[in-house]
């Protein structure tokens, strides 16, 4: 049942970034932000009934310091895949087992074994691959025009984000339950992103009835992805679901041909099918 669970959290992902993307391309990606957690919100508020809700520091400290890491983490995110195509921009959520690879022997003195440091070289060359069209332009071209593309370069900040946050995340679940923090950490990232929307005047009920549809299926297909991705999580190893939820890269660049005609569907999965190699290589072995 856990394979289950694990297969269907990239498909649920990747077809969210598909609705976001359509919906990208008329609103201002603040209100997608806002329907990707003020649904869920609203989906997880029956918590409030039937959780049992546990309270201490450690709890406030993980769901405070993750929330506000990813109030910005959402922003950017769907600021990232209104910028570019989701089959060049998605992928680079691939990195993020790197940056913790990174982060791990500074923090707590765990360093690669060589099967990770294989896992960092597919993810290299995954990414060089998804920018092949640029080799004509010099070698290192393909790595420039990865930084320089906005749509990667947020998303590549989003994964360095999502690195960061996972750590405060499991604080927080460990310390609370799935239910509550499913609950109260919706709760806080969607007052947050609010604020910032009012604030710089984005909010528009003429713009959220044009995508209305869209933006609904934004926050359903949010939901489902809480839903099988902590079900997955109370089924399996941590590095299992992370690993097959990577798949989202390959699934992605599939459906941004499939659903909106995006080009270079060679390249694009070849790069992507690298890169999770790579994530395999880091997570599980």
């Amino acid at each position: 049942m856990w394979l289950l669970y694990c297969l269907l959290n990239p498909f649920v992902d990747s077809t969210r970034n598909v609705f976001s993307k359509n919906a990208s391309k008329r609103i201002d990606p603040m209100l997608i932000s806002l329907a990707n957690n003020g649904i869920p919100m609203l989906f997880f508020s029956p918590a409030v009934f039937i959780a049992d809700f546990k309270f201490n520091e450690h709890y406030f400290t993980g769901l405070i310091i993750s929330a506000l890491i990813n109030i910005a983490a959402v922003l950017l995110y769907h600021k990232a895949l209104s910028e570019g195509d989701i089959s060049e921009v998605v992928p680079m959520l691939s990195f993020t087992p790197l940056f913790l690879l990174v982060s791990s022997p500074l923090l707590v003195g765990e360093f690669p074994s060589v099967y990770g440091v294989i896992g960092v070289l597919l993810l290299v060359a995954g990414s060089y691959l998804m920018n092949i069209n640029n080799l004509k332009q010099g070698i290192i071209r393909p790595f420039r025009s990865l930084l320089k593309n906005k749509g990667t370069r947020y998303m590549l900040i989003v994964a360095l984000m999502w690195s960061i946050s996972a750590n405060f995340d499991k604080i927080a679940i460990t310390n609370s339950s799935v239910w509550q923090y499913a609950f109260t950490i919706n709760v806080l990232i969607t007052a947050g992103i609010a604020t910032i929307v009012v604030a710089k005047g984005k909010f528009s009920t003429e713009q959220i009835k044009m995508e209305k549809v869209n933006l609904l299926m934004v926050g359903l297909f949010t939901t489902a992805g809480f839903y099988v991705h902590m079900t997955a999580l109370s089924l399996t190893l941590v590095a299992y679901v992370i690993a097959f939820k990577r798949m989202g890269g390959m699934i992605s660049v599939v459906y941004g041909r499939v659903f909106l005609g995006e080009q270079n569907l060679r390249a694009r999965l070849l790069g992507a099918s690298l890169m999770f190699a790579g994530v395999l290589f880091i997570l599980l072995f």
